[in-house]
């Protein structure tokens, strides 16, 4: 099982984040499989807050976004500059 990014926040919060540099919208079928893995993490860590996040450059087609509205996956189509 594979993730791009696992943080561990100095109060323990697991952080998870996907990251898709692709041109193309992330579909329904890449967020479940996303899922799958958080939840795994959340079953290993049943007492620890685990945060998902999923960055994509190509953005989100309405039905991913959809799903992690429901599944409290935060979404990101850019990182700015400070």
């Amino acid at each position: 099982m594979e993730l791009d990014i696992v943080a561990e926040s100095s109060c323990g919060t697991l952080v998870l984040v996907e990251v898709k540099k692709t041109k193309t919208k992330i579909g329904l079928n890449q967020i479940e499989d996303f899922q799958e893995k958080v939840d795994v993490y959340k079953t290993l860590f049943p007492d620890t807050i685990v945060l998902a996040s999923y960055l994509s450059l190509g953005g989100f087609t309405d039905e991913a976004s959809d799903f992690c509205l429901q599944h409290v996956i935060a979404v990101a189509e850019r990182i700015e500059e400070l």
